[in-house]
């Protein structure tokens, strides 16, 4: 068996065996709502509040399972976290959009509407009408969009505010999500209305996250989205220049833009600066390349396995064989906790574990890399 079927095989063994089984169960409370954050005994944090993008990637990760047969409870962990999605979930004022953050008894607590939790919201959505056709699911969507459309686009500089009220610094998170969510309901659905918000988030890209005469994204940015005075606008994330590059490919294949070559500098650059001595991905880069921050979350992992992918989709040589190295390192370092299933979210820059609990939303990284990893060992 070749590193790479070796690498795919142990990659669903632990979706299907670990972390989708624990998940399932002690991380979703009785009404059906996700957890925040695991201990690393297994059991989940009863105190914490309730981030809307945990309650949207968690979704996302069930419906998923569910369509791919990864684990045999997952459709009743989706059907139950989309109901408690549509109950709690959409802000309760009045006024269209999500909330921010619920109370640990899903009590709203923040109804700021922010850009990167209607990105995951879409996201989540698209993956749960694949796995039900529940024309819910689809209708929510659309409301998502009309609001973002209607209250949230910035008309003068482009792309989404950074939330309602507006604040600053605006960043390229959510915009990159906003494009991952349209693609996906690209492939679930077909309206035009989906691809049309795919290329203007690509287009973008290119006008003005992307530096073209660098080749570097840009992280944070003042409100006409010139980089952000001061320290904030020369932070560079490895690990974002490898999401990109996974994305414009994927974007490239459906036609929504053709940022390819933008997105082969941003592997070039995220490969050359943002690796460690180890082959992980560090947190934070500078706008030169030097190295800022050489601690290294569990994300950037999992996008470095993507943008491996993508790099052997396209016909490099050795890039699967650096893809299945890399999820055979992140199993058995970040992955291998006491209780299967949970992860270490980071390491510093001597390889300490440095975090307390294992957050939800890692498991959302987590599993569309496997997934990508997955269907490349398949051949599809």
């Amino acid at each position: 068996m070749s590193a790479l079927k070796q690498a795919a095989a142990a990659a669903r063994t632990w979706l299907a065996e670990a972390g989708l089984p624990l998940w399932g169960t002690a991380g979703v409370d009785e009404t059906g709502a996700f957890h925040e954050r695991l201990h690393f005994d297994g059991r989940p944090d009863l105190g914490a509040d309730r981030r809307l993008r945990v309650q949207a990637r968690q979704l996302y990760v069930f419906s998923e399972a569910s369509v791919r047969g990864w684990w045999p409870g997952a459709r009743q962990v989706a059907d139950a976290g989309f109901e408690a999605f549509v109950r709690d979930c959409w802000a309760r004022d009045g006024k269209p959009g999500l909330l921010h953050v619920m109370g640990p008894d899903r009590s709203p607590l923040d109804l700021t509407r922010d850009a990167y939790d209607h990105a995951f919201g879409l996201f989540s959505l698209a993956w749960y009408y694949k796995a039900s056709r529940d024309p819910r699911a689809l209708d929510l969507a659309h409301r998502m969009l009309d609001f973002l459309e209607a209250d949230m686009a910035d008309r003068r500089h482009g792309g989404f505010l950074e939330s309602l009220p507006p604040a600053l610094p605006r960043r390229a998170d959510p915009h990159m999500h906003m494009l991952e969510a349209m693609l996906e309901w690209t492939e679930a659905d077909g309206d035009p209305r989906f691809l049309r918000m795919a290329s203007d988030m690509v287009a973008l890209f290119q006008r003005v996250l992307f530096d073209e005469q660098t080749g570097v994204l840009g992280e944070f940015f003042n409100a006409d989205f010139t980089p952000e005075t001061g320290a904030g606008g020369q932070v560079v994330s490895p690990g974002h220049h490898f999401e990109w590059a996974w994305l414009l490919a994927w974007a490239k294949r459906l036609g929504a833009g053709d940022a390819g070559d933008d997105g082969q500098r941003l592997y070039d650059f995220g490969v050359r600066h943002g690796l460690d001595s180890s082959g992980f991905a560090i947190d934070e880069c500078d706008r030169q390349g030097r190295q800022t921050r050489r601690s290294r979350r569990a994300w950037p992992q999992t996008e470095l396995i993507k943008a491996y992918l993508a790099q052997a989709r396209a016909g490099d040589p050795g890039a699967a064989d650096a893809a299945a190295k890399v999820t055979m390192a992140f199993l058995g370092s970040y992955l291998a906790t006491e209780v299967p299933g949970l992860w270490m979210d980071q390491f510093d820059e001597h390889g300490r574990g440095v975090t307390a609990t294992a957050p939800a939303t890692t498991l959302y990284h987590v599993t569309v890399a496997f997934r990508e990893l997955i269907l490349f060992a398949e051949g599809a």
